[in-house]
């Protein structure tokens, strides 16, 4: 097995346990967010990744290893607004600049606060490529979803796998 197929494998499990376990506030030392921290940097995207003067747990946005499947899968954690949205924009625009990303897979399960800053992104997202959520969707998020009526236009799945394949 080549070195590229092995982190192939290593991230789709770490995809698999972080998709798993759903934990409201992750913990930052937690090997599979250190691992996909890690994969993230050596692949040029920082920009997707909380700065160090950021603090923890509060808001983490994460571009896993792509699996050559032509899904970009971006997993926001924490509150998202006008002030707190940059990570996910930079996230956004790396998956929507890259012409081998067709999709991209938004997993929102780990949101605490969206409002319509991060709505308007996943408009942005919408338009540059196929947008496919994965949820469960969290309150704040199908509320604005809901006043807008602008859920339809989102595909939703229980997880990463399944939305890779629509």
């Amino acid at each position: 097995m080549t070195d590229a197929e092995t982190a192939r494998m290593i991230s789709s499990r770490i995809a698999a346990y972080l998709t798993a376990v759903h934990p409201a506030r992750p913990n930052p030392d937690d090997l599979a967010w250190v691992i996909v921290r890690a994969l993230n940097q050596s692949r040029d995207r920082t920009a997707a990744l909380p700065s160090d003067g950021e603090r923890p747990g509060e808001q983490q946005v994460l571009t896993l290893p792509d699996q050559d499947d032509g899904a970009r899968v971006i997993v926001c954690v924490g509150e998202f607004d006008q002030q707190t949205l940059h990570p996910f924009r930079a996230a956004g625009l790396a998956a929507t600049a890259d012409p081998t990303i067709r999709r991209v897979v938004l997993d929102v399960s780990r949101i605490t606060f969206a409002d319509s800053s991060m709505l308007n992104e996943m408009f942005r997202l919408l338009r540059s490529s196929r947008l496919v959520l994965v949820g469960p969707l969290p309150h704040s998020l199908a509320r604005v979803l809901e006043l807008t009526q602008a859920g339809p236009l989102f595909p939703t799945t229980d997880s990463i796998e399944a939305a890779r394949t629509l």
